[in-house]
């Protein structure tokens, strides 16, 4: 067996996918508005991701225990991307019903993730809107791995007014697997609280604010006692380079984010939901500075800042029994800048605006089959000027998705899902292929082992394919399989 099939065969027996909590939608072609589903309901906890409507949410004690985790490979990537990784992990979830006392949610997962040729960056995530890059010379497999926790807990202070708090956080660690034998130290802390409050009869408002805080610190050292050399980029081309026989730099990111939620349903067949959101943060790369001859500092190289913001709209409309009708619009808008500290000097702004649209529905043709299809349209507009590169890119780009699945009731309690994604983007605004198409095959299982154990579990495969260029594609596959203890 080649190293390709070993992959592909390990993913699929790990039940590998990062949502594990949308299984059953996840195994139905990803649809998330045109079907009633208990994990996607118009509510402050699902829709707004509000802690303090987990109260109203969860009705029931449970215990849910998976595995999960992804794949992907191919030629169609970023110069930093890796040329393929592999996620796997497992996780643990209880929910605890304490009656007028409140519900409790712990959450805790422990993830493997491993970059496969790993293009020289030694920051986690080189891509995510900053204009400079911590690198050294080799490409090559990158490991991570380590255990997330989140805490929620929310209760009913008083009549109609409900409250909640999430505490997250993760840790992972590093290691790249050949020169410059990097090590990466990488913590992330989050805080979130909410309110809901019901004013009238069928009317429920929310509101949330959350901190979060990041670092990453990242030493390399060569274990055969060689200097190593790290290159400090800013933007594409330029870079300031540093040798000695241990180096080190640190990327701290933190932020606030403020949410807001609106539901009204009129108690038989129409549900509204809509959230807004918007979320200020700022991400510095420091590096060591020499102040005198045994004390060392660190000084900020570069800056970046971000907003981020987005309303979003959810309705659906119960024809009868069978038929559901499901919309689903949107707006984002991203906006950063980023700048050499040192010189105070910008260099590079960019600014995305986003607008979707979708409209479906499901039907129930009979007691034993649910079929669903969904069509989204988004308008894309990015504009980056890259001065420092002397690099003014401005792309638009019309997407097109389309949804469907199908979900079969064997017997009782026994289904079989399937579904089919097809997707089409003038301008890949991430990964920069032009007329791209996107497909993805989706299956799923759900059953009973006992009165109080049932399992879910979904498996999915997705190609993208550019135009241009020409002959390269991009791979991905991953599943879930997770076992539900319900508590009598």
């Amino acid at each position: 067996m080649n190293r390709f099939s070993k992959i592909i065969l390990t993913t699929i027996i790990l039940s590998l996918n990062i949502f594990s909590q949308f299984s059953r939608t996840e195994g139905m072609g990803s649809l998330s508005f045109s079907l009633v589903d208990k994990d996607l309901s118009l509510s402050p906890y699902d829709f707004g991701g509000n802690p303090a409507g987990l109260y109203l949410d969860e009705k029931e004690s449970i215990l849910k225990m998976g595995a999960f985790g992804g794949n992907d490979w191919g030629r169609y990537r970023r110069k930093y991307d890796a040329e393929g990784t592999m996620n796997a992990g497992i996780s643990f979830q209880e929910i605890k019903t304490l009656g007028e006392n409140g519900t409790f949610s712990g959450f805790t997962s422990y993830n493997y993730e491993n970059r496969r040729n790993y293009y020289r960056s030694l920051k986690k995530d080189p891509y995510n809107g900053e204009s400079f890059f911590f690198s050294d010379t080799t490409a090559a497999d990158f490991r991570y791995r380590g255990p997330s926790v989140d805490l929620t807990y929310s209760w009913e202070p008083v009549s109609d007014l409900n409250a909640g708090i999430t505490v997250s956080y993760q840790l992972l660690d590093g290691l790249k697997k050949q020169f410059s034998y990097a090590k990466t130290i990488y913590r992330n802390t989050e805080i979130q609280a909410g309110l809901t409050y019901t004013p009238f009869d069928r009317v429920m408002i929310g509101g949330m604010v959350e901190y979060f805080d990041s670092q990453e610190s990242i030493e390399a050292s060569d274990v055969n006692l060689l200097d190593v050399e790290l290159y400090y980029f800013r933007g594409d081309n330029l870079f300031i380079s540093k040798r000695s026989s241990s180096m080190t730099g640190k990327i701290k990111k933190k932020g606030i984010a403020f949410g807001s939620q609106f539901f009204w349903d009129n108690g038989d067949d129409i549900s509204i939901g809509v959230q807004a959101n918007y979320r200020p943060s700022d991400s510095k790369l420091l590096k060591p500075f020499s102040s005198s001859i045994q004390t060392f500092d660190e000084v900020e190289d570069s800056y970046a800042a971000f907003e981020y913001s987005d309303i979003q709209l959810k309705t659906q409309y119960k024809y009868n029994d069978d038929i559901l009708f499901g919309i689903f619009g949107g707006y984002y808008h991203e906006y950063s800048w980023s700048k050499i500290s040192l010189k105070d000097l910008l260099i590079w702004e960019w600014d995305v605006k986003k607008y979707l649209f979708g409209a479906g529905g499901s039907y129930q043709l009979n007691s034993s089959l649910l079929v669903g299809f969904e069509y989204e349209i988004a308008s894309s507009n990015a504009d980056s000027s890259k001065y420092i590169d002397n690099k003014i890119v401005k792309n638009t780009s019309i997407d097109h998705t389309i949804r469907a699945g199908a979900e079969y009731k064997v017997c009782d309690e026994i289904f079989l899902r399937a579904g089919f994604n097809y997707g089409f983007m003038a301008h890949d605004l991430v990964y920069g292929g032009d007329r791209c198409t996107v497909k993805k095959i989706t299956c799923g299982a759900g059953f009973p082992l006992s009165d109080v154990l049932s399992v879910d579990a979904q498996l999915q495969y997705r190609i993208t394919t550019p135009e241009f260029p020409a002959n390269i594609v991009r791979n991905y596959i991953n599943g879930n399989i997770s076992i539900k203890l319900t508590a009598l």
